[in-house]
């Protein structure tokens, strides 16, 4: 009798052993479905990345080639941004990608003989703390007549998830100069993303 009541005990327990396992293994894959289906319903947002403003010093020769305008740095948190436009709900690891969606330059203190119209084009690098690799994210051609703003939007803008996993943005600024310019230019780079 001890036997058959120990058989039937252990029959129980595997009862409750396969149960409990097959309710665990039910909630994994639960939560990890919600999880993909979370991100599948992540809505992308526009977001603005810090302005850098580029000093650009009188240049009074034209060189045939193309020139540095600098190195500028700034800092953006992708994650957080991401929280404070979802309320929460989503954060850097739903993105699945990261481009520029546009891009204004604006000379600040322009006249008619020093504004965007010196330049035959300005090409934008990007590289982060994250990614130490230039990615190219845009070359610019301006007009030959007076212009102190211009706003692009890329239509082959790399993604630059990689590079915005980090919150240190170093952004490298090369151009050629049409015609020399007289004073020194404040220009004001704005870029907008588009996370999804």
């Amino acid at each position: 009798m001890f036997v058959e009541h120990r058989k039937e005990y252990n029959v129980i327990l595997m009862k409750k052993i396969i149960l409990t396992l097959t309710v665990v293994v039910l909630l994994v894959t639960l939560v990890s479905s919600c999880k993909k289906t979370v991100t599948q319903l992540f809505p992308g947002i526009d977001a603005q990345v810090p302005d850098v403003v580029i000093t650009v010093p009188p240049i009074p020769f034209v060189i045939p080639g193309e020139i540095s305008l600098g190195t500028y740095s700034t800092t953006f948190n992708m994650d957080s941004i991401i929280r404070a436009n979802t309320a929460g709900v989503f954060n850097a690891n739903d993105v699945s990608s990261v481009k520029v969606k546009t891009i204004t330059i604006a000379v600040l203190n322009g006249d008619n003989l020093n504004n965007l119209s010196n330049f035959n084009y300005a090409r934008l690098t990007l590289s982060s703390n994250s990614n130490a690799a230039e990615a190219e994210i845009v070359t610019i051609n301006f007009p030959q007549q007076e212009t102190h703003t211009i706003t692009v939007s890329p239509t082959n803008s790399p993604d630059l998830r990689s590079y915005l996993n980090g919150n240190q943005l170093e952004y490298n600024v090369y151009g050629q100069l049409r015609r020399i310019t007289t004073k020194t230019m404040d220009v004001r780079v704005s870029v907008t993303v588009r996370i999804e």
